[in-house]
């Protein structure tokens, strides 16, 4: 799996989570790091993943400016899943008491090959309330030879006790030029070409998270044309819905007042079988941020972060062409027909015709 073949083996290949690869980095400094981290944010921004490169690096025999060596004896293990001194639990599936004994009754040995007995705990947040108070005994007096990292995408659920006895380092969400940046490079190495906005289609599609990124892309490459072209058109049928290009030219239709156009357009997804929900949500979207480049003088900065240029220049072009209460209409009409498709219509087609038909006022 791309997910699992490209995955970060040192700080430097990790992906926006700058912050919390300096404070590691630090940690590493001392003689003696702290012995519990809780790891927060949203899934796939690479909180395991640098559990275990910080696992590496804390028993790396040849730590060069707080980066594992790769080359030592514990690194080699470590790239071999081997190591025996880490060890993984997946709270999700392993969240009783029972479980937490399990691991517990290894802390007080010493380490077989490392400096330090690691313990990941994936998905904290899932563990039993009895669960987590054995945990908390440990981590309040544990061994000198025992650092626990536990994971999570949802730290309020975590026991206030357990907060105060660990670091917390947050993970951030993942721009999508980082996400899109990572996308290109796996498909160099794979050796099938692509089309920018079609690695943004999927980047927008993960909503944040690397490894969603990845594994959409390995789906979608299966499913690739002889000459191995990765295109925005082949993405936007693998997805069901419209890429952002395709939104703006449904406004572009709707600005020019071009009623037939604009009929025309919604038949014409319909009937290629595009999920309407799907397009009336990234209509809604897109309005907002033109309402948005309209009213607020820097969101353009903000687009710069999930955008390509080229379909920011297009959004500002557009935006001229509305005034703000056609906008809010349009945001509106569609809001409304949002709610009528969700309650299952005889006619989905004709929900979306009936707002056009009230935005241009046709009675």
């Amino acid at each position: 799996m791309f997910y699992h073949k490209y995955r970060p083996k040192f700080f430097r290949e990790v992906i926006g989570q700058d912050i919390a690869v300096r404070i590691l980095k630090n940690f590493l400094k001392q003689n003696q790091p702290p012995h519990g981290y809780l790891f927060a944010g949203e899934r796939g921004t690479g909180k395991t993943s640098l559990a275990r490169i910080y696992a590496k690096a804390l028993n790396c025999l040849q730590l060069k400016d707080s980066e594992p060596c790769g080359h030592c004896q514990t690194c080699k293990l470590f790239e071999q899943n081997k190591f025996l001194d880490l060890i993984e639990l997946d709270a999700a599936s392993h969240r009783k008491i029972d479980d937490i004994r399990n691991i517990l009754e290894h802390i007080g040995f010493r380490p077989i090959q490392g400096k330090y007995k690691i313990f990941i705990i994936d998905e904290a947040h899932s563990l039993t309330e009895e669960a987590s108070n054995a945990l908390l005994k440990t981590l309040e007096e544990p061994p000198v030879h025992a650092i626990f990292i536990l994971a999570t995408t949802e730290p309020e659920r975590i026991l206030p006790t357990i907060h105060s006895r660990v670091q917390r380092i947050d993970f951030r969400r993942i721009s999508l030029p980082q996400i899109v940046s990572k996308l290109k490079m796996i498909a160099e190495k794979e050796g099938f070409s692509y089309e920018e906005p079609a690695l943004y289609l999927i980047a927008e599609e993960a909503g944040g998270s690397l490894r969603d990124a990845e594994t959409l892309l390995e789906k979608i490459s299966l499913s690739l044309n002889p000459h191995l072209q990765l295109t925005e058109e082949l993405v936007s049928e693998y997805l069901g819905h419209l890429s952002p290009r395709k939104v703006l030219e449904f406004l572009e239709v709707i600005s020019q007042k071009n009623v037939d156009e604009s009929l025309n357009f919604i038949f014409d997804i319909y009937s290629k079988g595009f999920d309407l929900n799907l397009f009336i949500k990234s209509l809604l979207k897109t309005i907002r941020e033109l309402i948005l480049l309209k009213i607020h003088p820097h969101y353009r900065k903000h687009l710069e972060n999930e955008k390509q240029e080229e379909i920011i220049k297009r959004m500002e072009s557009l935006a001229e062409k509305f005034k703000i209460e056609e906008l809010k209409k349009l945001s509106y009409l569609f809001f409304e027909a949002e709610m009528s498709l969700k309650r299952e219509p005889p006619s989905p087609l004709l929900i979306l015709e009936l707002a056009l038909l009230e935005y241009f006022d046709i009675k």
